[in-house]
């Protein structure tokens, strides 16, 4: 079975769908929809791939008409992009009686390799004993086994799916507000209409003072996650995410 650094998403079986809630726990359904957003990339499946980004839409494929199901599975997608590579390492019981203690028998020690790649809680269920020496929880342990992805397109530890879906929620109501005409938006009325800090919400009781304190705590905010949306789909032409 493939193994993923980052949760990966579910989608249940043919009959029995799971709900979008699941696979938005994935960071890789998140990288598909800011992918989504890169007008250079877009414009690379308006041409199927005829562009300066055709070696990532040889990846990557057209994105536009596609749910993200379809896309993941579509030749296993998600697995040749994401995947890492498996080791030789199995885990099973080793016969060699060549590296054994001459007084040992089969019947009184049983030796074991155990693949480190797979996840602490699937080695526990096979060798709790053993996890507990080789895969203890160590300070740089979880950053060493990011730095040493194999996947094709590994993935950037630093991200929340918190963080991700508020940014690219907010881009997606800063770029229609664009084109909205007498109806556009202040900033910080993006804010608030995404509710984005709760602290910062107006109340019928808010002086003039505090009104102005809301309002640019809410601007600031809208400006932070709308830069940090941009720079991340920017990086998703890039093979990069989040950037």
């Amino acid at each position: 079975m493939t193994s993923f650094l980052a949760p990966y998403p579910t989608f249940g079986t043919k009959n029995k769908r799971l709900p979008p809630s699941q696979y938005e726990r994935s960071p890789y359904y998140w990288w598909f929809e800011y992918l989504r957003r890169n007008a250079d990339y877009i414009k690379c499946c308006e041409v199927s791939g005829k562009s300066k980004l055709s070696k990532l839409y040889a990846d990557f494929g057209d994105v536009r008409d596609i749910e993200f199901r379809v896309w993941w599975n579509k030749e296993s997608r998600g697995t040749q992009l994401f995947g890492e590579k498996k080791f030789d390492i199995k885990f099973e019981e080793l016969t060699d009686k060549s590296k054994w203690n001459e007084e040992w028998r089969t019947e009184d020690v049983m030796i074991v390799s155990v693949p480190l790649e797979h996840s602490k809680r699937t080695l526990q269920k096979w060798f709790a004993a053993l996890l507990k020496r080789r895969h203890s929880a160590k300070r740089g342990r979880t950053a060493k086994k990011w730095s040493k992805s194999t996947a094709k397109y590994p993935i950037n530890r630093n991200y929340t799916i918190a963080s991700l879906r508020t940014a690219l929620e907010v881009y997606d109501e800063y770029v229609a507000n664009l084109s909205r005409g007498e109806d556009k938006l202040k900033v910080w009325q993006i804010g608030v209409k995404l509710k984005l800090v709760q602290t910062a919400m107006p109340k019928s009781t808010d002086t003039k003072e505090d009104r102005l304190i809301k309002r640019n705590v809410m601007a600031a905010t809208v400006v932070r996650y709308y830069k940090q949306a941009k720079k991340i789909i920017e990086g998703t032409s890039k093979g990069l995410f989040p950037n």
